[in-house]
């Protein structure tokens, strides 16, 4: 009997899933398709980067540092939770939420696209995390957990930029002074809290991640 590896799933999950809110996503959240797909990215990027299993190898460093800059879409679709505000899901005489099967279908579709572009980006991250403390310090295994510490933390900058210059990855390729000029203008307390708090929001979701995957329960 045929069986779809772990990886194939996934990837079937993110094309169905894009292109479902391709056609079928009203607006004003029509732009989940391509939230979507950037997210896609770096997790079909991971996929890949064992292929290229030697830290001498070019391919290797190029994947890694293209995987890194498209990494942050993945926690950054928890961000767009926030346009849920844009269905005024509460009634306007007590505030109590509505119950419009329209808004908790929109929720719902939203709630699932920020769990599994998180978790599936985590995956992602716990992979290439540990190829690359095998490749770099394959005698000092818990350089993995630093790895991941370093990757939220730039991942954290990455959303505050998409989230508050609205500059996205690819803009990278297309215009990248422009991209490092923007990048000279982030800095300033409320920048740095924001990152701190989507750094330990993404550790505390990795934790979660990895306690669910080591927990045995007995029948």
């Amino acid at each position: 009997m045929f069986k779809l590896t772990k990886q194939w799933q996934i990837r079937f999950f993110f094309w169905i899933a894009i292109i479902l809110l391709k056609i079928f996503m009203p607006k004003p959240f029509n732009f989940m398709a391509f939230n979507v797909f950037l997210a896609y990215i770096p997790v079909e990027i991971g996929f890949q980067l064992p292929r290229f299993n030697d830290r001498r190898a070019l391919a290797f460093w190029t994947c890694l540092i293209i995987w890194l800059l498209f990494y942050p879409n993945t926690p950054y679709v928890m961000t767009d939770l926030f346009h849920l505000s844009w269905l005024s899901p509460h009634t306007s005489i007590n505030g109590l939420l509505k119950s419009d099967p329209h808004i908790w279908l929109i929720f719902a579709i939203m709630i699932l696209c920020a769990i599994s572009c998180l978790f599936f980006g985590l995956l992602s991250l716990d992979q290439v995390s540990h190829q690359l403390t095998e490749l770099v310090c394959p005698h000092h295994p818990k350089i993995k957990f630093w790895w991941i510490i370093f990757f939220s933390f730039v991942s954290s900058i990455g959303i505050y930029i998409g989230r508050f210059l609205r500059l996205h990855s690819i803009y990278l390729f297309f215009t990248p002074s422009w991209f490092f000029r923007q990048l000279l203008s982030i800095w300033s307390i409320n920048m740095l809290k924001f990152t701190l708090i989507l750094t330990c929001l993404q550790i505390l979701s990795y934790w979660i991640l990895k306690t669910v995957q080591n927990t045995k329960y007995k029948g």
